[in-house]
Formats: structure tokens, sequence, C-alpha cells
């Protein structure tokens, strides 16, 4: 049974991630349509529609990992393993860690489209993936900064659980982190932000701060949310201040600008 889990429409192209179910084998499959005027246009977000379409190619229940399918005229034509699933880079992983099966966690509901609150084990936590390859970049940047702030000991953020990966331990497209108990951060949380913020910046620059990426938590308040991080020794000193400077319009700002689907 093929399910699409994701895709990533753009103006000529379309990415799909899907899983593929073969008795108790769990695998994920990335297709790239190169053309968008292979798949008709209402039928190129719904999954079941997705999945009916591609399902017409010769193709289609061969034994692939990545298909790319292509147009010429009216010749539609494909190409298998032209490149390989994406992976975190080791030298952006640490031993200490262990790593989970993203098949073995429950979802809960999403966050957005690449975090998910999930459980596992019983336990509620956050999952977070890089679905593309172009998303690998924000994935390997935050990660930096978790191994980075556990280093530094500063408790300034939720605890880095372990990896996640696709298929087999070797190909790791997410992380875990645990669920904070909290709330957004306010302009009345002014001076414990800004005492938390002066001391996140001995690490890195958030660099992407807003009320919803600051949980007030019964241990003060921790950050989430690194993908556009700079590590402290890489980020000027106008930067750092910068960010600074904006901590209150930030917490006082009620644009709705980042915040989570689940939070109405």
């Amino acid at each position: 049974m093929d399910t699409l889990l994701s895709l990533d429409l753009g103006f000529d192209d379309c990415l799909y991630r899907i899983r593929r179910v073969s008795g108790t084998v769990n695998r994920v499959l990335y297709v790239t349509v190169t053309n968008l005027a292979i798949i008709p246009e209402e039928k190129r977000t719904y999954g079941p529609s997705v999945i009916k379409e591609l399902s017409k190619l010769k193709e289609w229940n061969g034994d692939w990992k990545t298909l790319t399918v292509h147009m010429d005229g009216d010749r539609i034509w494909c190409e298998t393993n032209a490149f390989l699933p994406h992976t975190v880079p080791k030298k952006h992983l640490l031993d200490i860690y262990p790593t989970y099966d993203l098949f073995s966690l429950e979802l809960r509901r999403p966050v957005t489209h690449r975090v998910f609150e999930v459980s596992h084990e019983g336990r509620s936590c956050y999952l977070k993936i890089a679905r593309f390859p172009h998303e690998l970049r924000y994935l390997t940047r935050e990660l930096d900064a978790y191994h980075a702030l556990a280093l530094a000991d500063t408790g300034l953020a939720p605890k880095l659980l372990g990896y996640v990966f696709e298929e087999t331990p070797d190909r790791v497209v997410g992380f875990l982190v645990e669920s904070l108990e909290g709330r957004a951060a306010g302009v009345g949380d002014l001076e414990s932000c800004r005492e938390a913020l002066h001391k996140l910046h001995r690490v890195l620059l958030h660099g992407d701060l807003c009320k919803y990426n600051i949980i007030i938590t019964p241990d003060g308040p921790k950050f989430i949310d690194f993908e556009m991080s700079t590590p402290a020794a890489d980020a000027t000193g106008a930067l750092l201040e910068e960010e600074n400077e904006k901590l209150e319009s930030q917490l006082a700002d009620e644009s709705g600008t980042g915040r989570p689907w689940y939070i109405e």
C-alpha cells in the first residue's frame, strides 16, 4: 500500500515523499515530477489522486528508491535511482545519541509541514524532519545548535533525545526533542526573556526569534527552532545586539508570525 507523506509543489515541478508498506516492511520512496503537466492540476496535492496517477507509470511497482518523471511532448518517461535518498551527513551526528525508526513513532498532531508532536513508548516529544534534500541545510544547522547548547549545559532549550531515521539507521532525516510544559512568551516576560537571550548569545545567535520560539516553562524561558542560528563565534556583535533590541517588539507582536498550526 502506498501513502503520500509529503509534497513540495513548485512553479515547474513537484517533489513527493511516499510510504510503501509491503507486509511488515516500511519503505520511503522519493519522486520528482519535472513537468507539472504530467499530473492534472486538480490531482497534484491530494494524496490518493497523486498515488493513482503515479501508479500508471510502468516503473511504479519496480524495485527503486527514487523516481524522476519527465515529459517530452506527449511522451512521459522515467529514470529510476537517478539520485539517492537524502541523509544528514555524519559530521552533524554524535555517537552519544540514540536513533529511532520514524515509523515506530505514534503521530499525535502536526505542528508545521516538518514538525510533529509524536509519542514514543508513551512519552510525548517533538519530531522535526527534512522531508526533501533542500531542507537538510536547515536541519543540520539546528542539530549543530542543539549539540552546542547541550555541550554548554545552558538549560535554554528542550533536551535533544536522539536522531530519527527512515528505513535504516544510517539514513537519518530528523531528530526528537523533549516536549516542554509551558506557554508562548509574551511582553510581560520581557525581563526573564532578555536575561535568557543574553545567556543564549554566549553560545549562538538564534536568527529567527519570535514569541512562539520562546516557551515560558516552570524552569524559565527556553528557546526552540534554531534553523537560522549562527554560532556566537561567527555572529557579529551588531547582529547579536539587533536580536536583543528586537526582543520586546517580538514579544508584543500580535500578527501571528511563527504561530504553530494548533494555536488558534
